[in-house]
């Protein structure tokens, strides 16, 4: 299934959230962490967007956009549909 966004708006694959173990092996998942971490890879975006590219990785804010669920094959995948002005940054590797 291919997913296209509209206009202005852009479809991100969210990075997977991590747990973390304490120094003394108590995991802590990270939906109890303070705060959520809004970083992503760029999947698809709409006709009206020039300066965001497929494969660009992302910063968005916090509570933007839309959550959506598909069945890939054997595991669900989880996306977000957010607007252009949605995206704060950009992530360059060094």
């Amino acid at each position: 299934m291919k997913i296209k966004p509209r206009k202005n708006q852009i479809l991100i694959k969210p990075d997977e959230e991590q747990s973390r173990t304490s120094e003394h092996g108590i995991i802590t998942p990270s939906s109890v962490e303070q705060e959520k971490k809004s970083l992503g890879t760029v999947i698809a975006v709409g006709e009206d967007i020039k300066d965001i590219k497929v494969d660009d990785r992302v910063i968005y804010a916090m509570y933007a956009g839309d959550k959506i669920s598909l069945d890939d094959s054997s595991k669900d995948v989880d996306f977000l549909i957010v607007l252009d002005e949605d995206v704060l940054a950009f992530i360059e590797e060094e």
